[in-house]
């Protein structure tokens, strides 16, 4: 399987963390900005969704390869933040785009890993014959839905949240003319399912007005029931477990020795952890990028917009990569892929 193309997209705002200011202590803010490293990231205004995102994006991406829509038969659209309960919004994508009536159309909720795990499908899907061009669509809207702006923040319980996530979206383009893919590890524990999520508003718990009332939660922070709930610390002991055993695995699929890596890119969880990650695994700093200070963790969106903002020089000439995701569900992938002239276009806003 060969990568064609990738674009990233975010929105036009851009908010500081400083926008947090007027209605919490500096102290408090300043606190968790050195914790998760997010200096400023992108809102969506209201009524935008992740499709709003990718479908001007995969317009793009397929203009400038050269793909006519109609050659397209597979449609991977992975997200959190999909449009409606039903139908799957890969089928509003695929309307929108023009693509083929015979173009396979799949929705996947993951978030964390979301990419990773997309191009192991995407690979696994061309390697089967089922397509033979496919298009991958990624990411998360959050703001306003389960998580306030920064700015509309009120509660220490939501704090955290406003300000270390990011809204964007990704598409990457695929096809069978070559083999960019070198091996792949993936994993999943479902035990700690709770340890990132939202309680409410799903068919366990389906709407009602009690969904929107603010209670007290285990540590006594008013919370709603669609409210995004982490337990940073048990997702950090999490990474910490699963995270370096994946990247040996991961060498020994590929066959790929630690220093023939060029570049490590990490899911951009929060910069604590990937600091300490990095030195857990002994990697040098200039290969591990880091876009989780200027657009803060962006959910699926986030190993595809580092890959184009921070190493598009690499992706194009040349070079072995290895791509990490881990965190809901919870779950984890590494995927190797040694990828060549690979077009990647400049960051879109919208």
């Amino acid at each position: 399987m060969r990568m064609v193309g990738l674009i990233s997209v975010v929105p036009k705002k851009v908010v500081e963390f400083t926008a947090a200011y007027p209605h919490f202590p500096k102290a408090d803010v300043d606190r968790i900005i050195n914790n998760i490293g997010v200096k400023q990231h992108r809102e969506a205004e209201p009524g935008t969704t992740t499709s709003d995102l990718c479908i001007p994006g995969a317009s793009a991406l397929l203009e400038k390869i050269g793909w006519a829509r109609d050659s397209v038969d597979g449609l991977l659209f992975i997200t959190q933040t999909p449009d409606y309960y039903l139908p799957g919004t890969s089928h509003r994508i695929q309307h929108e785009l023009g693509l083929s009536d015979r173009c396979l159309c799949l929705d996947v909720n993951l978030g964390c890993s979301g990419f990773t795990h997309g191009v192991i499908l995407a690979r696994s899907l061309i390697a089967s014959g089922a397509v033979k061009r496919l298009i991958l669509c990624c990411g998360d809207v959050t703001t306003g839905t389960f998580r306030p702006g920064t700015a509309d923040a009120r509660s220490h319980g939501d704090l955290g949240n406003a300000m270390m996530f990011g809204d964007a979206a990704s598409v990457a383009a695929f096809d069978g003319e070559g083999e960019h893919y070198k091996g792949a590890v993936w994993g999943s524990d479902g035990s700690g399912m709770s340890l990132i999520s939202v309680p409410g508003g799903g068919f366990r718990d389906f709407c009602h007005p009690g969904l929107f009332e603010a209670k007290p939660d285990e540590g006594g922070q008013p919370r709603r029931a669609i409210d995004l709930r982490i337990n940073g610390a048990a997702i950090f002991n999490f990474t910490i477990r699963r995270v370096p055993p994946l990247i040996d695995e991961v060498l020994a699929r590929s066959g790929w020795a630690r220093d023939d890596v060029d570049s490590f890119v990490f899911h951009q969880a929060n910069k604590f952890i990937l600091e300490f990650l990095r030195k857990r695994v002994k990697l040098p700093p200039e290969k591990v990028p880091l876009s989780i200070e200027e657009f803060g963790n962006t959910s699926s969106a986030s190993v595809p917009l580092t890959l184009t903002s921070r190493i598009p020089e690499l992706m194009a000439r040349g070079g072995k990569v290895m791509i990490l995701g881990f965190g809901s569900g919870l779950s984890w992938s590494g995927v190797a892929l040694e990828p060549k002239d690979v077009t990647i276009l400049p960051l879109l806003e919208l």
